[in-house]
């Protein structure tokens, strides 16, 4: 049984750091420490439990008034390719029903066209407004060209709302 427990439940820091440093680039990630003292109440980071002893991976996310933003989602290395991934990701799914949002990187490489397709392949539509995750390390700048998915179509306002929420509480961003 698959389930999700608050990081500070869980007594698996150790386990939860390496996973979220090694899973994502430096520069689509802020540092560890920062992550794991946010205080809004809106922040979860989870650690996903197989069996309830067992740490399988990660996932932070905020939940907003008309949606849910999955920021980081990461299953260990030792349990990809089992359709454990997909899983887990499915019961998140079955607690968050309404709008579900995320960031991936544009696909043009194997592990980018990788996650478009897990993403794809669970129902999620590929937006086609431009979109830019701002830096998590130099405030006020926007570093990377990202792909907003999301479980239902975004249409131009949706997303302008989105895009400014994300960019203001996730990001502290001021475009």
């Amino acid at each position: 049984m698959i389930q999700f427990v608050p990081l500070g439940e869980s007594h698996e820091t150790h386990f939860a750091k390496e996973l979220f440093e090694s899973s994502f680039p430096e520069d689509e990630r802020p540092p560890f420490g920062e992550v794991e003292e946010r205080t809004q109440e809106n922040f979860h980071f989870d650690v996903i439990m197989l069996d309830d002893d067992e740490p399988i991976g990660i996932m932070t996310y905020w939940t907003f008034d008309e949606y849910t933003y999955v920021e980081h989602f990461a299953i260990h290395e030792d349990y990809r390719g089992r359709g454990i991934g997909r899983a887990a990701f499915l019961e998140f799914l079955t607690q968050y029903s309404d709008q579900v949002v995320l960031e991936i990187e544009l696909p043009g490489n194997d592990t980018s066209d990788r996650r478009m397709e897990f993403y794809t392949d669970m129902g999620f539509y590929p937006n086609p407004q431009e979109y830019w995750q701002p830096s998590y390390h130099k405030a006020g700048t926007l570093a990377l060209p990202m792909l907003l998915m999301s479980k239902y179509e975004l249409d131009d306002d949706d997303f302008a709302e989105v895009r400014d929420t994300l960019y203001k509480t996730v990001y502290n961003y001021k475009a």
